[in-house]
């Protein structure tokens, strides 16, 4: 008899369900015989995630295939495959999601699998194609799991995989520098290991803006863990104070982390001539549309980036950065919910100003 239990079900209409699904299987899988199953301690509520909740769906990048979603995972090993060698039971660890790759593409042979030109995004990304953390069990390639050092807790470690998305913005994308100055628009989870990253390697000063609705929990979180200048963009004019700070240079790097429109615009007036700007917060819904003037981009010689997910030097230098203790995640996990009220918990990481990341604990 098929052994099930209760998982949060993504569809591809963009719509979630707390559902009976079936316990996974070593062998029964893709990743066989170097699969690993696991009991997942604690998964993290992304942006992306959230953006499909309560949404009209219209503009929601679904899943290719219903299956359980969460991809900011923590688990326990539980059973090894054959020819598992690099964990064992009882070995604590986080998930790489990317986990499927043709390995002899341009970008493939670069180690850049996380845009392996074979395949559509979705579809290299283990959470939507086997299934992800937002239940009890889930199976995972031993290739794509990484031991917890001892002195990181498991309900902090929910933050490691955007935490490896922030060093891959910041030093794998756009190989911002120690002295380099950086804007960072958007003070959620993400934008504040942003600035913790710069602040690791050495890049200062660091600006960073939010809204009104920010300005007593985030921006005050933001200032905590070293950020040297916030901006509540409803009161103060950003390109002015930018200006001012700079002697009127403006700042080596921005890094939008927002989804929105009106710092897309920002981001080109407060780059310095020859600066580069990353656009990645509208990522978790599939992209904005936004009017460019190009003619900045031209005048001033700056370098666009876009980013997506990781690459595995990312999550080996993320859990260095947090076990030697230059990046702090605990503050960061504000909220744990159970499955059962996982409901509660998207409500909250939607519409809520006064919490960071909220983490589910199937």
């Amino acid at each position: 008899m098929m052994e099930m239990m209760k998982g949060l079900v993504a569809y591809p209409d963009g719509h979630l369900a707390l559902e009976e699904v079936p316990v996974p299987k070593l062998g029964d899988n893709p990743y066989a015989p170097n699969d690993v199953l696991v009991e997942v301690q604690y998964c993290g509520i992304c942006g992306s995630d959230v953006h499909k909740w309560k949404s009209d769906k219209k503009d929601v990048q679904t899943a290719p295939k219903k299956n359980v979603a969460g991809h900011e995972i923590v688990s326990v090993v539980k059973e090894v495959g054959p020819a598992v060698t690099k964990v064992k039971p009882g070995d604590r660890v986080v998930h790489e999601i990317v986990t499927f790759y043709c390995g002899h593409c341009p970008n493939c042979l670069e180690g850049r699998f996380n845009i392996c030109n074979t395949l559509p995004p979705m579809e290299g990304r283990a959470h939507f194609m086997t299934g992800g953390g937002f239940a009890k069990y889930t199976v995972w390639p031993e290739q794509q799991l990484h031991v917890l050092p001892d002195n990181i807790t498991d309900r902090e470690a929910v933050l490691i995989e955007p935490t490896a998305g922030s060093v891959h913005s910041i030093i794998t994308r756009m190989g911002i520098k120690a002295g380099e100055s950086v804007a960072i628009l958007g003070p959620g989870a993400r934008g504040i290991l942003m600035a913790q990253v710069c602040q690791a390697i050495g890049a200062g000063p660091i600006f960073m803006s939010g809204l009104e609705r920010d300005s007593s929990y985030r921006l005050e979180m933001a200032k905590k863990l070293g950020t040297d200048t916030v901006i509540n963009v409803d009161k103060e004019d950003i390109r002015k104070i930018i200006a001012e700070k700079t002697n009127g240079v403006g700042v080596d790097n921005v890094l939008e982390n927002t989804g929105s429109v009106e710092p897309i615009a920002e981001s080109l007036d407060i780059v310095r001539k020859g600066g580069k700007v990353l656009w990645a917060g509208g990522g978790i819904r599939g992209g904005i549309h936004a009017p460019v003037d190009t003619h900045k981009i031209i005048v001033k010689e700056i370098t666009i980036y876009g980013e997506i997910s990781q690459i595995p030097y990312d999550w080996k230098t993320a859990i260095h950065l947090v076990k030697k203790g230059a990046v702090q995640l605990k503050p960061l996990v504000t909220h744990v919910y159970d499955l059962e009220n996982w409901e509660d918990g998207f409500d909250l990481a939607a519409t809520s100003a006064e919490c960071m990341r909220v983490a589910i604990k199937p």
